[in-house]
Parts: structure tokens; C-alpha cells; sequence
């Protein structure tokens, strides 16, 4: 997992997406698929799909998700900066976040729901 290094930019010092702290997998699943140009879609597909990836690549969005959740290790600017989601809170980010991981890996029906947008 890279290792938060530095501020995005905006924020004090010099930074880019790639100082965040979280891993590969997420970065690139979050940037694909929870864009705000497909993340107010029905997500059923996406989670499906995430059942055709190899399982270490699952995995890793997997992992990256729980460390996000349990260390809150992204703000509501760099979600936005992201995927141009914008979430009013860390808290409510972290709502949604949790809610993201049970739709995706816990088998929940209810699909999270994303600020209005």
C-alpha cells in the first residue's frame, strides 16, 4: 500500500492522487467504476463484474476498501478528486464507503446511496 507522503494539492503541500493511501487496485476499480459518470448507475453490474476479475486483483480492492474503512484513510476531497464524487463529510463518506463494501463483498441488497449529484 503506498503510504500517504503528502497534501493534495490545495491542501499545503505538493501532492497527486498517486500520494493517497490506498492501494492500486482501489485507486483504479474507484476510478473506473465508482466515477460520478457510472456511480449513480444500478451497481449490480459492477459488482458483478468484480466477480470476472482474478481473484487477487477482487481481492485487492477488497483490502483496499477494509483499510480505508478501518483507518479512514481518505478525506471527502480526495474521494471527489477521484472519482468527482462529492460527499459533504468524511462521515458521510464513510457511510457510503461501508455500505459500498457490504453491496460489493457482503452480498446486501440495498445498493449505497451516493449525495444527491
Amino acid at each position: 500500500m503506498t503510504a500517504l507522503c503528502a497534501e493534495a494539492p490545495g491542501r499545503g503541500l505538493e501532492g497527486s492522487m498517486e500520494d493517497l493511501s490506498v492501494n492500486e487496485e482501489l485507486r483504479r476499480f474507484a476510478r473506473v467504476y465508482l466515477d460520478r459518470e457510472v456511480a449513480y448507475d444500478d451497481m449490480s453490474a459492477t459488482r458483478e463484474a468484480l466477480e470476472h476479475f482474478k481473484p487477487e486483483w477482487t481481492d485487492g480492492v477488497r483490502q483496499g476498501l477494509l483499510a480505508v474503512l478501518e483507518g479512514r484513510r481518505i478525506t471527502a476531497e480526495d474521494w471527489e478528486s477521484l472519482t468527482s464524487v462529492e460527499f459533504g463529510t468524511a462521515d458521510a463518506l464513510h457511510v457510503y464507503l461501508r455500505d459500498l463494501y457490504d453491496f460489493l463483498f457482503e452480498g446486501s441488497d440495498q445498493q449505497p446511496v451516493l449525495p444527491e449529484g
